[in-house]
């Protein structure tokens, strides 16, 4: 688990995928935070993508290291609002702080994967899978 966290940690920028009425949808989104094997991300509440995990938290990302290597990770998301998480989200994050202020701002929203599946590829080793 440690080498896609850390590939993860390394390459923020990724590639999300939610639906919209069975429509792929897919839009770039930074992975901010890991905390004990739970993956954070934040949207605000009035955009598409809040509104497309509520109506179906089944979700896949994938973050590429622009050379041999990328990650694909699926799971279910938990949408929560959990203070301790947006604050660190915000202490991490300069820019994410400019647009929402403060964690109990009713527009900052946060979610989770706790238990996903990802698998590591690379065009020069096999694949590595690792649930959690």
């Amino acid at each position: 688990m440690k080498n896609i966290i850390d590939f993860l940690k390394e390459n923020p920028a990724t590639q999300f995928a939610t639906s919209d009425n069975n429509i792929p949808k897919v839009r770039p989104i930074i992975f901010p935070l890991e905390e004990n094997g739970v993956l954070w991300f934040c949207t605000g509440k009035s955009k598409y993508f809040w509104r497309e995990l509520n109506a179906n938290p089944r979700v896949e990302f994938s973050s590429y290291d622009g050379k041999t290597k990328w990650v694909r990770v699926s799971g279910i998301v938990e949408l929560t609002d959990k203070i301790d998480i947006k604050t660190k989200i915000l202490d991490l994050y300069p820019n994410i702080k400019d647009i929402y202020k403060s964690p109990t701002n009713p527009e900052f929203k946060t979610f989770c994967l706790k238990h996903w599946i990802a698998t590591m590829y690379s065009f020069t080793e096999p694949p590595i899978t690792v649930t959690h």
